[in-house]
């Protein structure tokens, strides 16, 4: 039997990932978990990934950093930070082009985590306060 290759949009960015590349990525994310386990970590692997190249990776290190937020996609949303700052890129442009592989559910921190970054990467603060300043309109001649 053939296994047949399904296409799936990815999200935000109209780009498709194949049924074949999810599986290569999930693949390497389950081995990041695999090390976190070896590690003595809740087993959770991620990847990020940006036109077919991983440019952030991470596993679970709260137990081994004793830092609460060192979970994987925070570790990998770091390596992509980084990533972009290296290579001179938009993090905005980046993370909305960008497809997360994760070994299990993100928690709703980390969930959390992802929207604010792409919302503060679009120079955006869903949490600011309204602005007070009234504009004030010029007559037109």
């Amino acid at each position: 039997m053939e296994a047949k290759e399904a296409s799936t949009p990815a999200t935000g960015g109209g780009c498709s990932v194949s049924a074949e590349e999810i599986g290569k990525w999930m693949e390497e994310a389950m081995q990041m978990a695999k090390e976190a386990l070896e590690n003595i970590e809740v087993p959770v692997g991620c990847l990020m990934v940006y036109n077919n190249e991983v440019v952030g990776k991470g596993r679970n290190e709260v137990n081994q950093t004793k830092n609460a937020t060192r979970h994987a996609e925070m570790v990998a949303i770091d390596q992509a930070l980084a990533w972009c700052r290296a290579s001179g890129r938009s993090p905005a442009a980046v993370f909305e082009r960008t497809v997360l592989y994760v070994t299990c559910i993100p928690g709703y921190r980390a969930e959390e985590a992802v929207e604010m970054l792409k919302n503060f990467y679009k120079q955006e603060n869903p949490n600011a306060p309204k602005s007070k300043v009234r504009k004030k309109e010029c007559p037109r001649s």
